[in-house]
């Protein structure tokens, strides 16, 4: 699906990146993260894991059917009666993303020539711990002014109060915000029916986009 820009703007002074997916990829701490939700869910209807990973299974397929669009791991667990402070608890128990992350200076040089120019920000259906551990492990978490996990806006993207919130704490008209993430109808679709710049990326080198819109030689 192509996600087009907005037409540019000088007045962009704020930059929003999605987190996982889209700052790094990582097929193996996707797996644990699928892994972590399948057994929660075992855990609270009382079967086995494998009949967790089917329930799972059938919740995103009934969501899909639903709504014409693959739904989020976060929306599906909250489909079957699981909160987010349980779903987000088993992620922090379980997942172990040093494993599998290590310091990035091709992300650490992306951003840092993107500082000088705007205030970097991540928002994210991540909780605040993983996050921070995530960036300290790929090495940029000093780049963000501020990190918007599930914990301050309380609802998983795509949430339009959500985004509101994020929007209203960051200050500034919609032409001062670029967002970036791996998923449009998850991470720009709310962004862009507000009149927001938006840029899909599916890895590092795609980033490179932004400093190309902003004018930026990195």
């Amino acid at each position: 699906m192509a996600w087009p820009l907005l037409t540019p703007s000088a007045a962009v002074t704020s930059i929003v990146f999605d987190l996982d997916g889209t700052l790094y990829t990582s097929a193996p701490l996707l797996q644990e993260v699928t892994t972590a939700a399948e057994e929660l869910v075992a855990q609270t209807r009382g079967v086995s894991r494998k009949e967790g990973k089917q329930i799972l299974a059938s919740a995103e397929k009934r969501l899909c059917e639903i709504f014409d669009e693959e739904p989020t791991l976060t929306h599906t667990c909250l489909e079957l009666g699981i909160s987010l402070v349980e779903l987000h608890q088993a992620f922090i128990r379980t997942l172990r993303p040093e494993r599998h992350l290590d310091d990035d200076p091709i992300l650490a040089a992306l951003l840092d020539a993107l500082q000088e120019h705007c205030d970097l920000y991540i928002y994210t259906n991540n909780n605040l711990a993983l996050t921070r551990k995530i960036l300290a492990l790929l090495g940029v978490e000093r780049y963000f002014k501020g990190l918007y996990t599930i914990e301050f806006t309380a609802a998983p993207k795509p949430d339009l109060e959500a985004l509101q919130q994020v929007l209203e704490d960051i200050g500034g008209p919609p032409e001062s915000f670029l967002f970036v993430g791996d998923r449009p109808n998850v991470d720009l679709r709310e962004p862009a029916a507000l009149g927001i710049a938006t840029l899909v990326v599916r890895e590092t080198a795609d980033l490179l986009q932004i400093h190309r819109f902003l004018n930026i030689i990195p």
